[in-house]
């Protein structure tokens, strides 16, 4: 008698929004405004626009929605991760964003995300000519437990690689540290999406700041100290 245990599972949470034609049109006519006006920021992107990391605060209904959206997906995974056990208020959530446009031989680099609880990227637009690779415009997230790679076990699914399939309307979420890239975009192919990042300010991390003493105000050179030892 025995069983295998799965161990160290990292959750990747792939939803696909209903009735989103209509914000997606608008979403695209905005991010291309100002892709049109705004210099484009520059990250893991290359060949692509980023805008500024601003786009949660665009007066606009649409973004409205993709905030609305965040924090239900947001909620969704951490209630699962924690077993339901903890189910954030969107007051607990701190997020930013930024919009990306990829056209022909753009691709983005393998990166992870800047400090935070979850990382995520919502599809405005996926227009994908696939004629020279399937893997045009795709993201790809590599397996975390790096020495994965040196294990020789043929069908098995150590050092492998998970795709994802952008669509228009698809939302992706997934921990800030797993490491990901895009694939190179081909000819005639035209890739809208929102990345973001959301922090959770949980209970439990604003009751430990609480008992503790901030070190904020302390002024002191390490010499000074050492002297009175």
């Amino acid at each position: 008698m025995y069983k295998i245990k799965s161990a160290f599972g990292t959750p990747i949470l792939v939803k696909d929004w209903p009735d989103s034609e209509r914000v997606n049109e608008q979403l695209t006519d905005i991010i291309l405004g100002k892709e049109s006006s705004i210099p484009a920021a520059k990250r893991s992107n290359i060949g692509s626009w980023d805008s500024k990391k601003d786009l949660l605060e665009w007066p606009y209904k649409e973004v409205t929605i993709v905030k609305q959206r965040i924090v239900s997906v947001t909620r969704e995974m951490t209630m699962k991760v924690t077993r339901g056990k903890y189910s954030p208020a969107a007051q607990d959530m701190y997020a930013h964003a930024w919009a990306n446009v990829s056209r022909a031989d753009s691709y983005r680099k393998i990166h992870n995300h800047e400090s935070c609880t979850w990382s995520g990227v919502y599809y405005v637009r996926s227009v994908l000519s696939q004629e020279k690779s399937k893997s045009s415009g795709i993201i790809e997230f590599v397996d975390p437990r790096m020495l994965c790679i040196t294990t020789e076990l043929p069908n098995s699914n150590f050092g492998g690689r998970v795709r994802v399939m952008p669509r228009a309307g698809r939302m992706v979420l997934f921990p800030n540290w797993l490491l990901h890239y895009v694939n190179p975009v081909e000819d005639n192919s035209l890739r809208i999406c929102i990345a973001f990042n959301v922090k959770l300010e949980t209970s439990t991390l604003k009751r430990r700041s609480a008992s503790m003493l901030s070190l904020g105000d302390v002024m002191f050179s390490e010499d000074q100290v050492m002297d009175q030892g």
